[in-house]
């Protein structure tokens, strides 16, 4: 009898540690992302210093927590290949998830989907038209960085004269409330100050480029431009440079991506309005993480900016606003 229990001990006990082996195997495969214990991310560009710097944010804080993570999305800013990339996560049922939407109705049924299948969803960065999407909203507060835009452009120009907004498209929720904060602003403290075109270039530099010699041949008078993200952002100093410009027009760009910083540095830019994408990936990971734990989970925050010149760029508390283009950088 004394035997016969002892079996059965052993047994029972074999079992728990054959499940605990296989929970362990489920949750830290480094290249499926399936699992409660697995966080995937979902970037609005992968080669974007921008979501780089995200991905090193969320990748760290998920690997402290315990989660495994992987990363995922298009070279390119695109409805059908996001959809793809959504679909595909989906497929191994991650624990956990944090997208950048690329636009605000097309993606809702996609990750509408996903969390049917049982993932935890933070939108980061950009947002949804549907707010009852995800189980948080992580992202800066774009029109308070279009106000720092508006703010420094006027002491830049001395709150007087011409200028242009260049912008990827209409439809990207966080570059068209960096343009509403940077009208409201320009609007509410310097009447002196008139902008002549918000014009959209597609979201490379080389349209930003281009846009800058239509707009200086159709705007003489021009004195500044604010540029809504980082790849209009580094056009506008080759567009300034071929037309003679370079240094006559102020620049004020959005994010801080290492060629932006270069352009700061040399010149070709004046200020930079960045954010902080790392902590974004952190915080996305830790109201993950809340969420699959049971604990309260805060459905939105807002993350800092800074307003980068020249005189400040090396000082150590600017820092973690610039973005990298690796995470060991």
């Amino acid at each position: 009898m004394t035997t016969r229990k002892s079996t059965v001990r052993r047994t029972g006990a074999l079992a728990v540690v054959a499940v605990a082996v296989l929970a362990a195997v489920a949750g830290c495969g480094s290249g499926g992302g399936s699992g409660a214990k697995s966080i995937s991310f979902i970037a609005g560009k992968t080669g974007d210093p921008f979501y780089i710097t995200m991905k090193c944010g969320a990748g760290a804080e998920a690997k402290k927590l315990g989660y495994s993570f992987s990363a995922t999305g298009s070279a390119d800013w695109s409805v059908p290949e996001q959809v793809s990339s959504v679909d595909s996560v989906t497929a191994n049922h991650p624990g956990g998830v944090l997208i950048a939407p690329v636009d605000p109705n097309s993606l809702a049924a996609p990750i509408k989907t996903m969390e049917h299948n049982g993932a935890k969803v933070a939108i980061v960065d950009t947002t949804l038209t549907d707010g009852s999407i995800g189980v948080t909203h992580i992202s800066s507060d774009n029109q308070q960085g279009g106000q720092q835009a508006a703010d420094t452009m006027g002491q830049l120009i001395d709150g007087q004269g011409e200028v242009v907004v260049l912008t990827p498209d209409l439809t990207t929720t966080t570059t068209n409330a960096r343009i509403a904060g940077f009208k409201t602003e320009l609007a509410a403290k310097y009447p002196g100050i008139r902008i002549d075109d918000v014009r959209q270039v597609g979201d490379t530099a080389q349209g930003a480029a281009s846009a800058v010699g239509d707009e200086l041949a159709a705007h003489p008078g021009l004195v500044g431009v604010f540029t809504a993200n980082s790849q209009t952002g580094e056009g506008v100093g080759t567009g300034l440079k071929d037309a003679g410009r370079q240094g006559k027009v102020k620049v004020v760009s959005f994010d801080a991506g290492p060629q932006q910083v270069q352009a700061l540095q040399n010149g070709e830019v004046d200020a930079l309005i960045s954010q902080d994408p790392y902590g974004i990936g952190q915080q996305a990971v830790d109201q993950l993480n809340d969420a699959l734990t049971g604990k309260p989970v805060t459905v939105t925050l807002k993350t800092d900016l800074a307003s980068i010149t020249r005189d400040n760029l090396n000082d150590p508390a600017i820092a973690r606003f610039r973005y990298r283009t690796d995470c060991n950088s």
